[in-house]
């Protein structure tokens, strides 16, 4: 996916220098740039649907006609297309190309080190993996190891090593114990599996560190960030030997109205007690998906009040993105808000101008044309010998 995700890493990147790496704003202006470089993959699919239901009543005509042989149908079906010049695969090619492009886009977002700051990719990935040991060793993500699997991974041992005693003696906020279980985690993290007993010590810890691996880039910043509290030392430590800037990685922005868009709004059924702005990024996510999908289904219904009513599906996907937003950055929920409200607001603008209803009422015009010069020159002709005699 990089040969996408560099070009429009690289776009990002020039955007956020111009509105001083303020990683909202650059994102917002993003969007708005790819859906209108995406604009004429949307007009040719919009247009090759507003064809097919051009055609609508002659594939319906067929339909009566054969029956149940398919194979005469989809015969006679083809020449109909071939007639009116359209291909039957013409609406899927700019749908492909259009998900290649927004998967490309989804990457570029969610690396903002690699494409925004340059910082390399060897420090991202051991900032990844540090964060992954830190998340283990403090229980997050609900994950535990037991003290008698510690002690078979050789913590007794390990605690007593120099080189951890020392660290611990370095960075203050933390005992040996502590450092001494972020080693462990990073010496089985780099075992082979084929080395690796099944149901042993390490195979659990393996699992541990694969539970809380870090997939998003922009997570690390939660950790990286000096102001944040899950600021954790050892992770800068190894990020910064494995050749990483932290000034690099901390000059993008990520504020938004007093909105940390590195973290993850953890959903809480205590609502009153635990609501926190966070949350407002995944309602924000749900009303913009939801409003363009209701205009959008409306906009459709009316073009084909035959067509089956959608406003299920409408409702589903938009609770779907709710749910889904919760447990990702607010950096993903943000730019899914912009992306529907954005490509929502040239999908509903394209259905206005190049809908069915609007292919259909310009066919009838320009039939009626057609016929109105038609009889006209049948009039004409008519008269021309009475008005020579």
């Amino acid at each position: 996916m990089s040969f996408i995700s560099t070009p429009m890493g690289w776009i990002l990147a020039q955007l956020s220098r111009l509105f001083s790496d303020n990683f909202a704003i650059s994102v917002l202006v993003f969007t708005i740039v790819i859906n209108l470089i995406m604009l004429p993959l949307t007009l040719k699919s919009q247009q090759s649907t507003g064809k097919q239901a051009r055609i609508k009543h002659k594939l319906d005509a067929l339909k009566k006609k054969y029956g149940d042989d398919r194979q005469k149908y989809s015969t006679a079906m083809q020449e109909v297309y071939n007639k009116e010049g359209i291909s039957m695969g013409g609406g899927c090619l700019p749908m492909i190309v259009r998900l290649i492009i927004m998967m490309g886009v989804y990457y570029a977002i969610m690396s903002p080190f690699t494409y925004i700051s340059s910082v390399d990719g060897t420090a991202i990935t051991a900032a990844k993996n540090y964060v992954s040991y830190v998340r283990v060793v403090e229980g997050e993500k609900d994950v535990t190891i037991s003290d008698e699997d510690w002690e078979a991974l050789g913590l007794s041992a390990k605690v007593q090593d120099a080189a951890i005693i020392a660290e611990a003696e370095a960075i203050p906020g933390h005992d040996a114990d502590y450092y001494a279980k972020i080693a462990i985690l990073n010496d089985v993290n780099n075992m082979k599996s084929s080395d690796i007993a099944k149901d042993s010590a390490q195979e659990k810890a393996k699992g541990a560190i694969s539970k809380c691996q870090v997939t998003r880039e922009v997570e690390i910043a939660e950790y990286l960030n000096s102001g944040n509290a899950k600021y954790e030392p050892v992770i800068q430590k190894n990020f910064e030997s494995a050749g990483g800037s932290m000034y690099e990685l901390n000059k993008i922005d990520f504020n938004m109205f007093g909105i940390d868009l590195t973290r993850s709004p953890d959903f809480d059924w205590n609502i009153f007690e635990s609501f926190n702005r966070t949350w407002l990024i995944p309602i924000a996510s749900f009303l913009a998906a939801l409003a363009t999908g209701v205009i959008t289904s409306k906009i459709q219904k009316k073009a084909n009040p035959e067509a089956p009513n959608m406003m299920a599906m409408t409702l589903i996907m938009p609770l779907f993105s709710l749910y889904i937003a919760f447990g990702f950055p607010c950096a993903v929920g943000f730019y899914w808000a912009c992306s529907s409200l954005i490509s929502g607001g040239i999908q509903v603008a394209t259905q206005l101008l190049y809908g069915p209803s609007v292919v259909n009422a310009k066919n009838q015009a320009n039939n009626i044309i057609k016929i109105a010069n038609k009889e006209s020159k049948i009039i004409a002709a008519k008269n021309t010998p009475a008005a020579e005699e």
